[in-house]
């Protein structure tokens, strides 16, 4: 029996180890790639060398790169219109990753729609999303308020304006294009009775929103969710 347990034991090690060094080397990758990622200007219609096309060229279902200074979140966005959650589990190199690469939401198209919704998991760890659990704070919101998200053709600025606690099925998901007025004002309403807290009163109909979404385990199936406003 002694001798079971042991072998059990390390196998689970074994497997645990495993799993920690392949994750490791995923974010290695992530790291390195940030490295060539470089934010020049804020002026979405600069013409805007900033490296993403080089990722684009190695694996072209990148779309972008996010960026939010003073936390992990520093990755690739992947969007498979055909394969909606195919980076779930997949690298930036289209092995298996138990990290994943954030995706945007396979409806949205980042050039065009209102709302653009990336999603990533949240890792004990900290890697991935999980810093967005610390937007949970107002006084971390404040010092970490501005999202950038890098395409071959801009470098959009967003800030945030609402953190809220969600199910996966909220509405807000719902919400990629430009709608009525009258539905997006109970949205927004919908958005403000849901949320932790909400930074500014001054949203309009027209105005553009990036979502970031990861697990949050309050509640079953669970979401936080970071809405930001593009500038």
């Amino acid at each position: 029996m002694i001798t079971i347990c042991f072998i059990i034991f390390a196998v689970v090690l074994s497997y645990l180890i495993y799993n920690f060094n392949i994750d490791s080397q995923d974010q290695k990758q992530f790291d390195d790639m940030s490295q060539t990622i470089s934010i020049e200007d804020t002026d979405e219609n600069a013409d805007n060398d900033s490296g993403i096309t080089d990722l684009i060229n190695q694996n072209s279902d990148c779309i972008g790169w996010l960026r939010i200074n003073g936390t992990k979140i520093d990755y690739p966005v992947m969007q498979t219109k055909d394969n909606p959650q195919y980076y779930l589990r997949s690298d930036f190199n289209k092995q298996y990753s138990y990290l994943g690469t954030p995706f945007m939401d396979s409806r949205c198209d980042a050039n065009y729609d209102n709302n653009l919704i990336v999603y990533g998991h949240n890792m004990r760890d900290g890697k991935m999303f999980a810093d967005l659990l610390k937007y949970r704070e107002k006084s971390y919101c404040k010092k970490h308020n501005i999202i950038h998200f890098i395409t071959p053709n801009s470098v959009q600025e967003y800030e945030v304006i609402a953190v809220c606690k969600v199910k996966n099925d909220d509405e807000w998901y719902g919400y990629i294009s430009q709608t009525d007025k009258e539905s997006f004002n109970n949205l927004i309403s919908h958005i403000k009775n849901k949320s932790l807290y909400f930074t500014q009163d001054e949203i309009q109909y027209g105005d553009y929103f990036l979502t970031l979404s990861t697990c949050e385990y309050s509640q079953t199936n669970g979401r936080l969710i970071v809405i930001a406003k593009r500038r």
